[in-house]
């Protein structure tokens, strides 16, 4: 849990320096880094949707997981637009910019969350550091540190409280893995890592154009995911 904690602290202690110079540089300056930083999480969740799916096999390049891709973002898509996950997340971080009076809190809570959370090292990271291995976790925290800096410097202090979805939501895999050992097969932690890159894709295509796509109702395709394996371990 000591990597976890450190990742949270690198979270607010970036945020915090983020916040410091907003008060310094001009917003012009901030808003066209935030869409150089859409182009490179963009750039990072397809190099990281390639790697998962794609692989070499007898010479050829083939792929792996597309079908489970299509389904579970397709139907997660479904889920969640019926369930009004936007709607209903949007609602609750409103109350929390009436609460807190933050002109930017809901955006800065939302994209922080999606961008620390979505991510394989989130994932992988945490699951090794389950099974004792805390290097992709600590590697993770500096790159959230520099992350949370850039995010907060353009969308305020709503960053800073990501912490709290990121330490339960990491914590868990961490704590299901001490528990369990070697329980997650690379399978699955490739397939849902795909998933996880195919979602910053989209967060970093809503940092350039405006939140086109509401990535929050694209969430159940990670529980899709799971569900798919384990009634594949049944059959």
């Amino acid at each position: 849990m000591l990597a976890l904690i450190l990742n949270c602290c690198t979270i607010l202690l970036g945020g915090s320096i983020g916040l410091l110079f907003r008060r310094v540089l001009k917003k012009e300056i901030f808003e066209e880094v935030l869409k150089v930083v859409g182009l490179t999480v963009i750039i990072f969740g397809a190099l990281g949707l390639f790697q998962e799916m794609l692989f070499i096999e007898d010479g050829n390049l083939k792929a792996r997981h597309e079908l489970l891709l299509l389904v579970a973002l397709a139907l997660g898509a479904f889920l969640g637009t019926v369930l009004k996950l936007d709607f209903r997340l949007k609602k609750l971080t409103k109350y929390l910019d009436e609460k807190f009076k933050g002109k930017r809190f809901s955006e800065g809570f939302i994209t922080a969350t999606m961008v620390f959370g979505s991510g394989a090292m989130a994932i992988v990271g945490s699951i090794r550091a389950g099974l004792g291995d805390l290097d992709i976790l600590y590697l993770k925290a500096v790159i959230d540190g520099i992350t949370a800096l850039i995010l907060a410097s353009t969308l305020g202090y709503g960053v800073l409280f990501s912490i709290v979805p990121i330490f339960f939501y990491q914590g868990l895999f961490v704590l299901l893995t001490s528990a369990f050992g070697n329980f997650f097969p690379n399978d699955f932690i490739s397939a849902f890592s795909a998933i996880g890159y195919a979602l910053l894709v989209a967060i970093g295509i809503n940092f350039i154009f405006e939140n086109k796509i509401k990535v929050i109702n694209l969430i159940p395709a990670l529980g899709i995911c799971i569900l798919w394996f384990v009634i594949k371990s049944l059959l």
